[in-house]
């Protein structure tokens, strides 16, 4: 059963779901190659995760379980994040909202992963663009739940979903939910490991009820 509590965030919902976006990467390595100092990094990644959830207003879709977790899905179509989205979403904001040099870092190493995408995912798909939850809410169920809520939309019509990483703690976690590493790439300026994860198409299987044979009817004997 789906969790009641993951909800599609609105404009409203934003900036709470960018904090805790925050908490949830605060000791990620791309956040932290991003934000050496950690103070600075815990001062200016809200400001970082609410371009990634406007983006994802603008062309996919946000879900939350308010408080504890959100993730950030493009749908097929708007998989890539073209110069022009980048624009409408507010990504192209960045140096301005975290500061050119953490942009730069980010933007890197994020440029130098993407091919990765395109090789492995070429096909239409979901990419699952962020994903976090709070540390005090991890092991909960939290993460299984909003990545489940990308499958419901990504199952009725087979598409693959795709989606990177640079925790090597959530290499387990993804497996557990389907998804192969389909290739690591090490950056070579930050030297950072990237992971490319995809989950394969998932068969829907329709509930069928069993049919029920009629009971024979009793032919009417009269007495004799």
């Amino acid at each position: 059963m789906p969790r009641s509590d993951v909800h599609r965030v609105s404009p409203e919902g934003v900036a709470n779901a960018a904090d805790v976006l925050a908490r949830a990467f605060q000791d990620d390595p791309l956040q932290k190659y991003t934000f050496p100092d950690e103070d600075e990094r815990r001062r200016v990644s809200p400001a970082h995760f609410r371009a990634a959830l406007e983006y994802g207003l603008a062309f996919g879709m946000v879900n939350a379980v308010p408080g504890s977790g959100a993730i950030v899905a493009l749908p097929p179509g708007q998989t890539e994040v073209t110069l022009e989205r980048a624009e409408q979403g507010g990504l192209t904001r960045l140096p301005e909202l975290i500061g050119a040099d953490a942009a730069g870092r980010y933007l890197g190493v994020m440029s130098a992963a993407g091919p990765m995408h395109g090789r492995h995912a070429a096909m239409p798909h979901w990419y699952v663009m962020v994903l976090g939850v709070d540390p005090e809410a991890q092991g909960t169920g939290i993460g299984q739940a909003l990545l489940s809520s990308v499958f419901a939309e990504a199952d009725p019509t087979r598409l693959p979903v795709y989606l990177e990483t640079t925790q090597p703690s959530n290499i387990a976690f993804y497996g557990h939910m389907g998804f192969a590493v389909v290739e690591q790439f090490r950056d070579p300026v930050s030297g950072l490991d990237v992971w490319g994860f995809l989950r394969p198409p998932r068969e829907v299987v329709a509930v069928v009820e069993p049919t029920r044979r009629p009971r024979p009817r009793r032919r009417y004997q009269p007495k004799r």
